[in-house]
């Protein structure tokens, strides 16, 4: 800070252990179930497995994914120093897909409103908190939309572990939860690393999976339900249509997070959020919406809203055998 005369007055920063201590409990009272730090160094541990991943195809499916930029948290904001990870849950014990008499599978995390709408203004408020405590302090949040690992943050952060099915495993909160990052400008002391992974011997997802999508540790794109439903009306092959046909998930799929033994007892999601009645999870198949102005009407405000009326039309379809 310079005053009249060019003197130069330095700027007072909190203590960096006080003000992580203070960071971390804006997030819990912000809704997230846990938080973590972390530095922001390039994943290097991770290059080698990511570098084959995209060489045997496996992103075709999904070309915003940049190998180079998920893998250094700088190459997305050049200015982050740090990452504050936050888990955040959003599953219901009532709200289970297929439950209702003749319904479709749509996945937990569509059931409410669109989790971007609820992170990422959360997540700004608490930037701006800070902002009025740190003079100076940049940051940037980031909700699943940025090329980051976020996964792989988490962990670093302390948050989990990178689970056999690829998700993150919060523990005994489980694996029912959005990721939210928020950048920082400073350095802040990172929390410890995760460490190993407690899956075990257990291969429940592996063996529950529709598609046969997974591999220990490893997703394949091209075989996912989830690929086919959401992120592109690119037709899928034979196999993964009967499996969409016999499974009956209609957006998204959450076979593997359903077995895993970790969601047995998980921590559930705020009810004033998630799992409310929608016609979506309740309806008979044959009930569900198949004009457009319909289904724009059913999926405002959700994360559903970025599938069109037409992907929507062709995986039921599919499903139903139309």
């Amino acid at each position: 800070m310079i005053l009249g005369g060019g003197l130069r007055v330095p700027v007072e920063h909190p203590d960096p252990m006080a003000f992580r201590a203070w960071l971390r409990s804006e997030a819990l009272a912000a809704g997230f179930a846990r938080a973590g730090f972390a530095d922001c160094e390039p994943f290097r541990d991770e290059e080698e497995h990511l570098r084959a991943w995209f060489q045997e195809g496996r992103g075709a499916l999904l070309p915003y994914l940049d190998p180079a930029a998920l893998l250094d948290p700088r190459a997305l904001w050049p200015q982050a120093r740090t990452a504050l990870v936050g888990f955040f849950p959003y599953a219901r014990p009532e709200a289970v897909p297929g439950a209702a008499p003749g319904s479709l599978k749509l996945s937990r995390y569509l059931w409410g409103p669109d989790y971007h709408m609820i992170l990422k203004p959360r997540l700004t408020r608490v930037l701006e908190a800070a902002q009025a405590r740190w003079p100076g302090l940049e940051g940037r949040v980031c909700v699943d939309t940025a090329p980051l690992l976020e996964r792989q943050l988490a962990a670093r952060a302390g948050l989990g572990w990178q689970g056999r099915h690829t998700l993150l495993i919060a523990g005994k909160d489980g694996s029912w939860g959005f990721l939210g990052v928020l950048l920082l400008s400073i350095e802040l002391p990172p929390d410890e690393p995760f460490g190993t992974q407690q899956c075990g011997t257990c291969t429940a997802c592996l063996e529950a999976c529709p598609s046969g999508a997974l591999e220990a540790f490893r997703l394949d794109p091209a075989r996912c339900l989830t690929t086919y439903t959401i992120e592109t009306e690119t037709e899928p092959p034979p196999d993964i249509a009967s499996a969409l046909a016999e499974s009956r998930w209609a957006a998204g799929c959450d076979a593997c997070q359903e077995v895993c033994p970790w969601n047995r007892v998980p921590i559930w999601g705020d009810p004033t959020l998630w799992g409310g009645p929608s016609p979506l999870h309740t309806r008979s198949a044959g009930d569900l919406p198949r004009g457009a102005a319909q289904w724009r009407k059913l999926t405002r405000r959700t994360a559903l809203r970025r599938v069109r009326d037409r992907h929507w039309r062709a995986t039921l379809g599919r499903i139903l055998g139309e």
